[in-house]
This record gives structure tokens, C-alpha cells and sequence, in this order.
């Protein structure tokens, strides 16, 4: 179990580089009818400001979501299409928990309420395809380092016995 979460924490901090490059490009309509990153988003939601502050909490919230599905699949068969659906659904998840209970909390709002609803619906479609996409790129990598380490295990058993 302490491989897969091991493989986990690194498949969310691959997945978390890997989609904060195109986090800048990923922009939503903000109330005032301007279009900003979902990385200042991010960033704003953390009572911070910039690219650079978001680039952490994203990677951050991206290493510790990468630990926790490595926890929650560690009995799963290193299956990629069934790894990455999985990491599909987990992100679907994650989606909801942060936008109607992690980020209105940060923002002083009453989780689950109307008031968090109406701070997090400017950025729920965005904040919707981020989860999806990174937590599917988790799925693939996860799904990459467990076979590598399922094969690397497998060949210094095997040197071993050879002795």
C-alpha cells in the first residue's frame, strides 16, 4: 500500500506540472465580465494573488489528491483504462467536495449553502473540466509508475532467486 500511495503523491505532482502549464490558458468569466486564469482563481481562493501563488496551491492540492487516490486504489490491478476512469470519477468527486465545501469555507462562506453556491458558480464549468482533466492524467501516470514498480519489483525478485 505504501508503493501506491508513494506512486500516488508523484502521479498528483506529474499531473499537477503537467496541468498548470495549460492552467493559464484555462480562463473563466468572472462577475465583473472579465476573463481570468483559473490559476489566479485558485490563488484569490487562498486570499493570495498571481499566477505564481496559484502554480503552488494548485501543485500543493495536486500532490496531496495524488497521494490520497494512490490510498483509496492500492488494492486496484494496475488497469489503465479502469485506473483512469477511476481517476475520471475521483475528480468528479473532488469537484464537488472543493467547490460547494472547500472553497466557500476558504472564502468565510457556510459549505453547502446558497452563498457558497453563488461564489463558486462563476468557476464551476472551469473549476468542472480542471478536476476532470488532472485527476484523468493521474490516472494515466498512476497507472505508469505502478507497472514500472510492479516490474522492477518482479525483476530483482527474480535476480534474487537466481542466486
Amino acid at each position: 500500500m505504501e508503493r501506491r500511495i508513494a506512486a500516488g503523491l508523484v502521479a498528483g505532482l506529474i499531473a499537477g506540472i503537467v496541468f498548470t502549464l495549460v492552467g493559464p490558458f484555462l480562463t473563466t468569466l468572472m462577475p465583473g465580465g472579465e476573463y481570468t486564469s483559473m490559476l489566479v482563481v485558485s490563488a484569490e481562493a487562498l486570499h493570495s494573488h498571481g499566477r505564481l501563488a496559484g502554480w503552488v496551491a494548485c501543485l500543493v492540492y495536486a500532490v496531496i489528491i495524488g497521494g490520497i487516490f494512490g490510498w483509496l486504489v492500492s488494492a486496484e490491478p494496475a488497469n489503465g483504462t479502469r485506473l483512469t476512469l477511476w481517476g475520471g470519477l475521483y475528480g468528479l468527486a473532488w469537484w464537488i467536495v472543493s467547490g460547494l465545501v472547500l472553497i466557500p469555507a476558504l472564502l468565510a462562506k457556510v459549505p453547502l449553502s446558497s452563498a457558497a453556491l453563488d461564489a463558486t458558480r462563476p468557476v464551476a464549468l472551469a473549476s468542472l473540466i480542471e478536476h476532470v482533466l488532472y485527476d484523468v492524467i493521474l490516472g494515466l501516470v498512476f497507472t505508469g509508475l505502478v507497472a514500472y514498480g510492479e516490474r522492477r519489483h518482479e525483476a530483482h525478485d527474480a535476480r534474487h532467486h537466481a542466486v
